[in-house]
């Protein structure tokens, strides 16, 4: 009798956690958030969403795809979250309902040029073009420099136009821009854009507030713990020193 109570709660445990896979979108082409290392995805955003689905009780199946197609599989209910360092813009929170920011740490963003460009900072760019992945931030700092955003599947995409000198400039996320610069030739950074308040956070369907809220209380949680602590020093190692000290006066 108790073999078979125990085989009965087995099975019974196995469709409780097969009814909580939780599908989540990204777009692995923004290192160090999120990227293809051989066939696996890694980044902060990962490990992040990771961390959070066994806190939660949730197991995580990984979606890659364009970053311009996050929100519309979400409203389609293809996937069922969206972790790729989005902004909670006030045109995205008509169609979603988000996390609580989920980094803790100041960010800047990079304005990259050809490296034959006489440029020599952002606000020479004023009335010029500057690329940009489209639905991403930087088309708000596009704006506030006076640029004209010209807009690209993925920075990829964006900084080979540059190279060619089919754009003006690209902004990008610091650390990726840095990523970029390591591999790709005919470019070099002029100028910095510093984002103090990040407000990358985790989309979830509109009518899934519950859901926002189970999440957020999680990060909430996360973020004063050593393996939050461990994921900045990895991915953002020049951050730490500043997370942990503000961490510190808290």
């Amino acid at each position: 009798m108790k073999k078979i109570i125990a085989i009965f709660m087995v099975i019974l445990s196995s469709l409780s956690f097969s009814a909580k896979k939780l599908y989540v979108g990204t777009n692995a082409e923004f290192k160090p958030y999120e990227y293809l290392d051989g066939d696996k995805m890694v980044g902060f955003d990962i490990d992040l969403m990771n961390k959070l689905g066994e806190m939660l009780g949730y197991e995580i199946k990984w979606v890659n795809m364009n970053f311009d197609g996050l929100l519309t599989s979400l409203q389609l209910k293809k996937i069922d979250a969206v972790i790729a360092g989005m902004s909670p813009t006030e045109e995205r929170q008509k169609a979603a309902s988000f996390s609580v920011p989920y980094m803790f740490f100041k960010s800047g963003h990079l304005v990259i040029v050809n490296e034959k460009s006489t440029y020599t900072s952002k606000e020479q760019l004023k009335g010029k073009t500057a690329g940009v992945q489209m639905g991403s931030i930087q088309e708000g700092f596009a704006k506030d420099i006076g640029a004209t955003p010209k807009f690209y599947s993925s920075f990829t995409a964006a900084l080979m136009e540059l190279q060619n000198q089919k754009v003006d400039s690209v902004i990008v996320a610091d650390s990726t821009g840095r990523e970029y610069l390591k591999t790709m030739k005919k470019i070099k950074k002029i100028d910095m854009i510093e984002d103090k308040k990040p407000g990358a956070s985790i989309a979830f369907r509109k009518n899934d507030e519950k859901l926002a809220k189970e999440f957020s209380d999680a990060i909430i949680k996360l973020k004063e713990t050593d393996y939050y602590a461990g994921l900045v020093k990895k991915y953002f190692p020049d951050r730490y020193e500043e997370f942990m000290a503000d961490k510190a006066k808290k």
